[in-house]
């Protein structure tokens, strides 16, 4: 199995990709320069904010759901739909105990005639 990403890996790597420096970077998003490097060294103690991640991925042209789990946060539409019918949580626990990946779940519901 591949090595996950880490989230300030990911962010840096993009920066510097789109040739930003770490200063300029920071001032785009409307946070220090400091909190940018923590972000990036993985030595921030609590995840950013789903704003910033929203910011980061606007910025460096990133998908937000992949930022938002490589900082170990659920998109709040998801945790809404999660909190608002439980018997998703149920189907979600059942396809992982059955060995089905989300792509598995994908192509199930496009067979169905279903929109993934």
């Amino acid at each position: 199995m591949a090595k996950r990403e880490r989230l300030g890996d990911r962010i840096k790597r993009l920066r510097k990709l789109r040739e930003l420096g770490l200063r300029e970077t920071a001032l785009k998003l409307g946070i220090s320069a400091s909190y940018l490097s923590l972000i990036e060294t993985g030595q921030v103690k609590t995840p950013p904010a789903a704003k910033v991640i929203a910011d980061i991925a606007a910025l460096l042209e990133d998908d937000f759901d992949e930022l938002m789990l490589l900082a170990g946060r659920v998109p709040e539409d998801i945790e809404d739909k999660l909190v608002a019918d439980p018997e998703l949580t149920t189907f979600l626990r059942t396809a992982s105990e059955q060995g089905l990946s989300g792509k598995d779940l994908i192509k199930l519901l496009e067979t169905k005639g279903g929109k993934p």
